[in-house]
């Protein structure tokens, strides 16, 4: 039988989360009418990245095309990342996004992580654009 909670401090010690990633929030409000984003600082996580399988990826990007994805795992107490959720709206609108390997992710909850496993676990995932978006941002 086995005892509650689990620690898996020693595991992440064990990788030494030798992973330096930059992670921000942007956070957003209407101002005269118009959705306006602010970035804020950014700042070094150490962290633990993992690829993710396919079938995991199919469910996080919710029918979005990817171009790429990531599992970010840290000890609990680190760092706290923070993800919109649409469907309860007394959360705060700030996400924090990640870059890695110069390239911008979104960062997703990973609803497999348990709350007493003592580390933090979260999806980076970069949409791909669609042909309507890559013309609109590409002048």
């Amino acid at each position: 039988m086995t005892h509650l909670p689990f620690d898996f401090s020693s595991t992440l010690e064990a990788f030494e989360c030798p992973e330096p990633i930059e992670v921000y929030e942007k956070t957003g409000a209407y101002v005269n009418g118009y959705w306006t984003q602010t970035d804020g600082a950014k700042r070094t996580l150490y962290c633990i990245l993992l690829n993710v399988d396919e079938e995991t990826l199919e469910i996080v990007a919710q029918g979005r095309y990817v171009e790429a994805a990531f599992c970010i795992m840290f000890p609990e107490g680190r760092d706290t990342l923070y993800y919109t959720n649409q469907h309860n709206k007394s959360i705060q609108s700030k996400q924090s996004y990640a870059v890695i390997d110069g390239l911008e992710y979104v960062i997703k909850k990973n609803p497999e992580t348990v709350k007493n496993a003592g580390f933090k676990s979260y999806y980076a995932i970069r949409f791909e654009n669609s042909e309507d978006e890559k013309e609109t941002t590409n002048a």
